[in-house]
């Protein structure tokens, strides 16, 4: 990622763009502070809120249906103590 002036910006902006299309991604510098980034359009998907959240919200609905599938199959167990028990057979040996 490189480091780029908004002067900059403004005086090569064809070329900013056909280095962005190329996959290269830019930090715009205000005054020194970092104030917008230019990135490819392939990874607009990748830094999109709603669509991150989207993609979490759909995350979270597979883990919700996988684990009443599994409590249909093998009834309520206890997450936990499952685990401190899978952790500790594994030090006895």
């Amino acid at each position: 990622m490189r480091t780029i002036s908004a002067l900059e910006v403004r005086a090569k902006f064809g070329q900013v763009l056909d280095e962005a299309a190329a996959g290269e991604r830019f930090v715009v510098e205000r005054a020194g502070h970092a104030v917008a980034a230019i990135v490819p359009l392939a990874d607009l998907d990748a830094v999109d809120p709603d669509k991150v959240r989207a993609q979490r919200r759909a995350a979270l609905d597979d883990l919700r249906r996988m684990g009443s599938v599994f409590r249909e199959r093998y009834g309520p167990i206890d997450a936990a103590a499952e685990i401190r028990a899978d952790r500790d057979s594994g030090h006895r040996r």
